[in-house]
């Protein structure tokens, strides 16, 4: 059973509405800042200034991104005459870093292995022609998956060009898949993939509290996962980040095998992998495909159906419990979510794992299904979601959470009992 309800739990995402600008400062073409010497010690509103497409990912202002699905293909920012994906400044004090996704599998989809390397090819030959010969780094483009790297000064400071695809694999059943192209500007002294942060992180510096009873970690950074079902992949980005270690979606969207979502069992496996990898811990305090969470959901939820003005369980449930997932959005919101609010042993698990998990300055991974609970202003009504839990209020018996879509979504509150009832998944990362 929890081989089949992890291929049915998938986390698909969508991102707010579109809108686009009506006026726009600096160039669209952006292999021009390569050229600016000031790229790296720009402070973050005046950059932003000057290049409205960007816009701040959270209030922090510690990152600005543009979303090429804003505008139309004749207004879209490009890179040596290709449309970018998406594009992501990152300010620091040390060095701001420039990320230009020119292609990405969740936003383009499956393209030939042909086309990918033509798409190498051509960044390739432009980058050489205006800086020189390139580089092979020394060190790895991802220590995530395996990328490849070439590296260029440039009047900005060094622009490297990172790839990866998926190699075809007849006895694994694996066709080949591209999986993404970008090209990253940053200062020269850039530390390498997967370095941690100088600063020595101390869990009571990310930690607040106030005397209303709010107890939350306010160092999260965000990422906005952008039009794409890469909830998951983006809210592990957002913890790596949290504990100084270098890795983006993409290379987490590769190793979860992420296309529209990401399987509930693939991402609590890999992540386990990469959190290895990167020296952390991952530790899992319910799985979304614990086959005796769904069983205790279904039977309880069968009781409360055969009681007056209930609603039945689905037929299909009746006969494979299997189903669950695919199954879920026809249940009865307001009955599942009375059934799971009843479970006061669920609930306490939930309490139990964020004040422990807070406590030590630990986001926790939660794992949801959206629609249970109503949520208003929200781009995503339905469907596997993935979120973090950042705080708590015992006085309140409340939650603080975040999700991965941008600004006006980095401090959101919710009833413990309701955030139970739609609790599917929960998964700590913390360091060794």
């Amino acid at each position: 059973m929890r081989r089949l309800l992890a291929l049915l739990f998938a986390t698909t995402c969508l991102c707010a509405a579109t809108r686009v600008l009506p006026n726009f400062t600096g160039s669209s073409e952006f292999e021009s800042f390569l050229n600016d010497e000031n790229l790296t010690s720009t402070k973050a509103e005046e950059f932003v200034g000057k290049n409205n497409r960007f816009i701040f990912t959270s209030d922090t202002k510690d990152s600005a991104r543009v979303d090429a699905k804003r505008y139309p293909k004749d207004m879209a920012p490009t890179f040596e005459g290709m449309s970018l994906v998406e594009s992501v400044i990152r300010f620091n004090e040390t060095g701001n870093e420039l990320a230009l996704i020119i292609y990405s599998v969740g936003d383009n989809g499956e393209i030939s292995e042909e086309a990918f390397t033509g798409m190498v090819d051509k960044i390739t030959k432009a980058l050489t022609k205006s800086y020189g010969n390139p580089t092979t780094p020394a060190n790895a483009a991802s220590v995530v998956v395996r990328a490849k790297a070439l590296s260029w000064k440039c009047p900005a400071g060094q622009v490297r060009l990172e790839w990866s695809s998926t190699r075809a694999n007849a006895a694994q059943k694996q066709s080949y898949r591209a999986e993404f192209i970008r090209v990253i500007a940053s200062a020269i002294s850039k530390n390498s993939p997967g370095s941690v942060k100088k600063t020595k992180w101390v869990a009571a510096e990310q930690l607040r509290t106030t005397p209303e009873g709010d107890k939350w970690i306010t160092t999260v950074p965000m990422v906005d996962q952008g039009q794409k079902g890469y909830c998951a992949v983006a809210t592990g980005e957002r913890v790596l980040r949290y504990f100084g270690k270098e890795v983006d979606e993409h290379e987490l969207a590769q190793a979860c095998q992420t296309d529209s979502g990401t399987s509930g069992q693939k991402f609590e496996q890999q992540m386990k992998r990469v959190a290895t990898r990167f020296g952390l811990r991952f530790q899992t305090y319910l799985s979304s495909v614990d086959e005796r969470l769904i069983m205790q959901i279904i039977q309880d939820y069968t009781r409360a159906g055969k009681k007056k003005n209930g609603t039945p369980i689905p037929t299909q449930l009746q006969q494979s419990p299997y189903m669950f997932y695919e199954a879920i959005d026809t249940l009865n919101a307001k009955q599942l979510t009375e059934v799971r609010e009843a479970d006061k042993t669920g609930i306490n698990k939930l309490d139990h794992a964020v004040r422990e998990s807070i406590d030590r300055a630990s986001p926790v991974i939660w794992c949801v299904q959206l629609g249970i609970i109503p949520e208003p202003d929200i781009p995503q009504a339905h469907g596997g979601h993935i979120r973090l839990i950042i705080g708590y209020n015992t006085k309140t018996s409340e939650i603080l959470y975040t999700d991965s879509w941008g600004a006006g979504h980095e401090l959101k509150r919710m009833k413990l009992a309701d955030a139970w009832a739609e609790t599917f998944g929960i998964f700590v990362m913390t360091p060794n």
